[in-house]
This record gives C-alpha cells, sequence and structure tokens, in this order.
C-alpha cells in the first residue's frame, strides 16, 4: 500500500512539473506499473483507438505503440463495459464470453483494471492494470487510481486547451503583426495579463522576456500618464464612461518614449459583473511627432503672423479674403474678422488695378513670384502704398487653390524716393544751366584775355628800349597765363563732372607718344631744364585714349617743373611690367607738408607753400579722375622739401 501511494504520488507530481503532456504520460505509465507490481500497465486513447504507452513488468521498460494496434479492436466495446466516471475491474472468468476476455487469455491474464480518463467531460480513454495471478482490488487502491486518472484527464484538456488557444494566438499575433495593432487581455479577477508577441515587441521585448501581468503594463506607461490612464479604465469598468480608449506615452526597453493609442472592450458575465477586457495597442509615434511638428509649426507660423510688422493674408482665387494678420487693422484700420471674404482688389486705387490684376494672374497660371507696389484704400478713405509678393496656395494634387501675401506700408519709401527723384532732376538741371555757364563764361572770358596776352607782347615791343615796363608786362602775362590755365582746367573738369566725356580706346605706341608730349609741350621751359626720360621692359603695345593721356600727363610734368624750379631736372621712368603699363613722375622740389597730403585731391586745394606759384588746385584731381577713367591707379609719395614721387600703373587693353 505504501509502495501504491508513493507512486500515485510521483505520478500526480509528473502531471504538474512536466512541461509535454506525452512525456509526463509516459512517466505516469512507469511509475505505476512499477508501484502497483502489476504484470503490464498500459494508456489506451479513444480518440486515435489505440494504446499510447505500455509498461511491461519483464522488461521493466514502457514504449509508446505508434499507429491502431489490430489486436486492441476488443476495446470499442469497452465504452459500454465501462460504467460512467467509475472503474471497471474483476476477473477474467467471470467476465462473459467477449473480445476483451479474449484478449485476457491471449496475454494469461486473470486480474484486470480499468480506470477511465474524462477529459472536459468527454471520455478521453483509460489507464489498464493487468495481472496474471489473481488480485484481490482494495478499494481504497482503486479509489486513488481513479483520482489520478482524472488528474490525468485535467491534464489533456489543460493541453489540448493551451494548444487551441496558442494556435489562436498565433493566427491572432499574425493579423496583429500585419495591421500593426498589438492584442492584449486582463482579467479583471485575477489582474492576469496577456499580451500579444506585437505587443511585446512594440516595446523592445520578445515572448521570453515579456512579463504577463497587469503591474508589467503599468510600469512601462509613462509616468506622466498612468494616473489619466488608470482613470480612463476605472471609468469604464465602473460605467461612468462608455469607452476605454485614448493615447499615451510608453517606455521602450532602448530608452525612448512611444506614442500608443489604445481600446478596449468590456466583457461582462449575465448578472453584469465585469470579467475581462480585451482591447488592442497601436504604435501611433510616427504620427503622433507629425502631429507635434504639424502644431509646433502653425504655432510658430501664427506667432510670426500675429507679431510681424508686415501684412500677413490668404485668399480665395477671386483674390477674397480666408486669413488677416493682426497688422492688418494696424496699418490699414480694418478689423480682420470684418474684412474675410471682401474682395481685395475692390479697395485697390483706381489707376493701380489692371496692374494688380495683371500680377495675381500671372502668378496664378505661372506660379512666378513678382513684388508689386501699388495704392491701397484705408478705412480712412486716404491710401497707403504697399509692396506685396505672392505665393501660390496649392492642395494634395498640386492645384492652385488659392494665394498667400506678405505687404508692407512703403509710403514713406515712396516719399523719399519721390523727393530724390524731384532733388534728381533739380540737381541734373543745375549742372546743366552750371555746365553751360561754365562753358558760356570759359569762352566769353578767352576772348579779352587774348586780346589782353597780344596787346601786352605789342607793348614789349614798343617799348623794348625801356626796363622799367618790362616787369609789368610780364607780371600781366603770366596772369593771363593763369586766368588761362584754370579756364582750361575748369572746362575739363565740368565735362567730366557732367558724364560727357566719353574715351576712345585704340593702340598706342607708348615711348613716341611720350618723345611727341615732350616735345610739344616740354621743350622750350623757362629755366631751361629738360625732363629726363628712363624706360624699363619689353616694349608692349598700349590701348589707351591719347587725349586723356595727355591731360594727365602734362599735368604731372608741368607741376614736376613748376615745383621744382632751381632744382635737379624732374625724371619721367616708364616701365613695362607683366601685365601693367606703370608711370612715375620724379621730381625733387618743395613737396608737401605731411599734414595737407590728405587734401591734395580735394577741388581747388592748394598747398600752404605754393602761393607764389601759379595754380589751380584742379590739376591733381583731374589726374586722379581720368586714371580712374582709364581704370588705372595712383599712388602717391612726397616730403616737404625733399620733392614728390607720382606712381600711375594702366593695364595694357581696355574693356
Amino acid at each position: 500500500m505504501k509502495n501504491h501511494l508513493l507512486g500515485i504520488s510521483l505520478a500526480n507530481n509528473i502531471l504538474l512539473d512536466e512541461p509535454k503532456f506525452d512525456d509526463a504520460l509516459q512517466l505516469c505509465i512507469t511509475i505505476l506499473g512499477e508501484s502497483q507490481e502489476v504484470n503490464s500497465c498500459y494508456v489506451f486513447k479513444m480518440e486515435t483507438e489505440s494504446i499510447q504507452y505500455s509498461y511491461d513488468s519483464e522488461t521493466k521498460k514502457t514504449v509508446k505503440l505508434l499507429g491502431t494496434d489490430a489486436s486492441c479492436n476488443f476495446f470499442s466495446e469497452i465504452k459500454i463495459m465501462i460504467p460512467e466516471n467509475k472503474c471497471f475491474y474483476g476477473y477474467r472468468e467471470e467476465l462473459k464470453p467477449t473480445l476483451f476476455k479474449t484478449y485476457l487469455a491471449t496475454k494469461n491474464t486473470d486480474s484486470f483494471l480499468l480506470t477511465p480518463i474524462y477529459s472536459n467531460n468527454k471520455l478521453w480513454g483509460f489507464i489498464g492494470y493487468e495481472n496474471h495471478n489473481r488480485v484481490d482490488w482494495i478499494n481504497e487502491e482503486v479509489r486513488s487510481l481513479s483520482i489520478l486518472a482524472k488528474n490525468i484527464g485535467i491534464r489533456a484538456f489543460k493541453d489540448a486547451l493551451t494548444e487551441v488557444i496558442g494556435t489562436q494566438m498565433e493566427n491572432l499575433n499574425y493579423y496583429m503583426t500585419g495591421t500593426n495593432q498589438a492584442m492584449w487581455e486582463l482579467d479583471l479577477t485575477t489582474k492576469k495579463t496577456l499580451y500579444s508577441y506585437y505587443w511585446a515587441e512594440m516595446i523592445g521585448y520578445d515572448k521570453e522576456t515579456i512579463e504577463h501581468s497587469y503591474d508589467f503594463w503599468r510600469k512601462n506607461v509613462h509616468p506622466d500618464d498612468i494616473e489619466a490612464v488608470e482613470k480612463n479604465l476605472h471609468n469604464y469598468i465602473a460605467n461612468i464612461s462608455d469607452e476605454y480608449s485614448g493615447i499615451m506615452r510608453m517606455n521602450h526597453k532602448k530608452g525612448h518614449i512611444i506614442w500608443v493609442k489604445y481600446c478596449g472592450i468590456l466583457k461582462r458575465d449575465d448578472d453584469g459583473t465585469p470579467l475581462k477586457i480585451i482591447g488592442t495597442h497601436i504604435d501611433v509615434t510616427d504620427i503622433k511627432e507629425k502631429e507635434i511638428q504639424l502644431q509646433l509649426s502653425e504655432e510658430k507660423y501664427r506667432f510670426i503672423t500675429e507679431n510681424t510688422t508686415d501684412i500677413i493674408c490668404q485668399h480665395n482665387l477671386d483674390t477674397s479674403y480666408i486669413y488677416l494678420s493682426n497688422s492688418f487693422k494696424e496699418i490699414l484700420g480694418y478689423e480682420t474678422d470684418q474684412m474675410i471674404n471682401k474682395i481685395a482688389s475692390d479697395y485697390v486705387h483706381p489707376d493701380d488695378f489692371k496692374y494688380v490684376m495683371a500680377a495675381s494672374n500671372e502668378l496664378a497660371s505661372s506660379g512666378k513670384h513678382t513684388v508689386i507696389t501699388y495704392r491701397f484704400r484705408k478705412k480712412d478713405q486716404t491710401y497707403v502704398w504697399l509692396e506685396t509678393t505672392g505665393k501660390n496656395i496649392v492642395n494634395t494634387d498640386n492645384k492652385v487653390i488659392g494665394t498667400q501675401t506678405c505687404s508692407r506700408d512703403v509710403s514713406e519709401r515712396i516719399e523719399i524716393d519721390e523727393k530724390r527723384e524731384a532733388a534728381l532732376i533739380k540737381e541734373k538741371k543745375f549742372n546743366e544751366m552750371k555746365s553751360e555757364f561754365v562753358s558760356m563764361a570759359s569762352h566769353q572770358f578767352r576772348t579779352p584775355l587774348t586780346v589782353i596776352y597780344s596787346n601786352t607782347e605789342l607793348l614789349d615791343l614798343k617799348l623794348n628800349k625801356n626796363p622799367a615796363i618790362k616787369p609789368i608786362t610780364n607780371r600781366i602775362k603770366r596772369e593771363v597765363d593763369r586766368m588761362t590755365e584754370l579756364m582750361n582746367n575748369i572746362l575739363v573738369f565740368a565735362k567730366y563732372e557732367s558724364q560727357k566725356l566719353k574715351k576712345e580706346i585704340k593702340p598706342i605706341s607708348f615711348d613716341a607718344f611720350v618723345k611727341l608730349l615732350i616735345k610739344t609741350y616740354f621743350n622750350n621751359t623757362p629755366d631751361g631744364r629738360k625732363i629726363k626720360v628712363i624706360t624699363k621692359g619689353e616694349r608692349k603695345t598700349f590701348y589707351s585714349d591719347e587725349s586723356l593721356l595727355i591731360h594727365i600727363l602734362t599735368n604731372l610734368i608741368n607741376n614736376a617743373f613748376k615745383y621744382s624750379i632751381g632744382k635737379a631736372t624732374p625724371c619721367l621712368i616708364i616701365n613695362y611690367l607683366e601685365n601693367k603699363l606703370e608711370i612715375e613722375v620724379i621730381d625733387y622740389g618743395i613737396g608737401i607738408p605731411e599734414h595737407e597730403v590728405e587734401h591734395l585731391f580735394t577741388s581747388f586745394f592748394r598747398a600752404s607753400n605754393t602761393n607764389t606759384i601759379i595754380g589751380s588746385g584742379l590739376g591733381l584731381v583731374i589726374v586722379k579722375q581720368f586714371t580712374r577713367f582709364l581704370s588705372g591707379t595712383i599712388e602717391l609719395k612726397t616730403k616737404e622739401n625733399d620733392g614728390t614721387i607720382i606712381k600711375l600703373q594702366f593695364p595694357y587693353e581696355q574693356e
């Protein structure tokens, strides 16, 4: 009896602990066969009409029989022979002639015991015990073996149910994975929770690491959301709210946050008691992040439009308003809500209407951005100048459905431009009058100066023998020369200032040009000095304007002689560089005081040490202007009482 109970206890433990039902069944048959000290022990399954496992005391082994055993056909009549939920046992000799009795005889069995196995109230099979000797079956043994058979039936039902549920969950997981939906189920009595595979994967877990419990879900919900979600769940279960749904944040295993859309359906029993909730979770992180970005963009856009000084508007294709920023009222005086659906073109100045509508139609048809300036009627019926740029609004089919415009008040700028334009016109007229006056005055002065000079020369001839008169006539001629130089420079300067000066570019043999210029203008200097010319580098053809170069060089060489009387001979250096022609004019005369150098190129300025020397104060100004006009540069170095060096550089070719 002791071995009997120990064997049943071991068999029960195996049914609880062994993961696989087939393995548990095989071990149970082995233990039962050994502990009950029977010659044979086996389990028969009705569904397959075959022995599943059989233990033999002689071999001490339990084997699995594959397929249907033909010798077991008689077991079908046992369904009738076994009383419902009761064991069937006895002696072979007491049985009526049946296939089962024949079977026992072939195996030399005298005593037998069949304990039925019921699974979900259905006869699943039975366990058979056989002895070659006559054995009396004790009631306690029969009862305990019957309980074990019942436990086997329970385990068989559980495994069958698990297999069905597993298959259903697998199919459901497949469906849920395809739709990005994760399924869950919450038992409201036990708080046990089932999660689909995709639910685990959604937050970074798998079926091995996930914990099927309510607490596992709770600890993975974002701390800031758990209170609201649980309140929503409680209200739904308590019939306070009609649905359980919403959006929450959940913690992913990798540490980031995902957004989840949740919903559930409550199942109640016949009395209305809540039993469980079945629901789904959908990862909507991408959608939510785009929604957040869109919201931020809208807020940013609204902040910009409501705080900018420009007028931001949106229009239908007929120019009617559908949106206006606050600056519309500030600039134009109209209430924004009153202008909705008003036609913008109705407020455009009549003289600008066609121009504005043409630009609007061009934008709608070609999408070409244009900036237009026009007058717009304010609420007080005055007009303001607006500068507007537009952009098309298109739908998902890329069809133009409206326009967005940005406008600003440019009335002040227009007023300034108009005043500037009027001032320019006035200045232009004044310059023309000045130029005409200078030209007229110069010509008018030239004639009497010529008469004065010629008559002074006549006086020299008539009074040649009177030395007292000679200084007077010389002084007259010097002043006439001074006035003539001044008139010539003023005429050239005025021509340049009025932009009437043109340049005629042609090739120049510069060495020959300089030689002729010196012969023409500087062959007979008052003190008899001759300028020294030095040429360096390989000669190249120089393209420039001869008349402008004559003005430049005569002014520079004349100054070199004029401001170095009694000093060494001035020097002209021509240097043919690789890409430029360089000209240096050097004198060793009075130089210029250091503090006055910055004023040298100012019109009519003359250095303080030149008061006794004839000059107009325009020579260097003309040199600088003409040099730049010929795309050249000018550089000046000077030291008082030590002379002056002026360096010019010109490109060999002019554009």
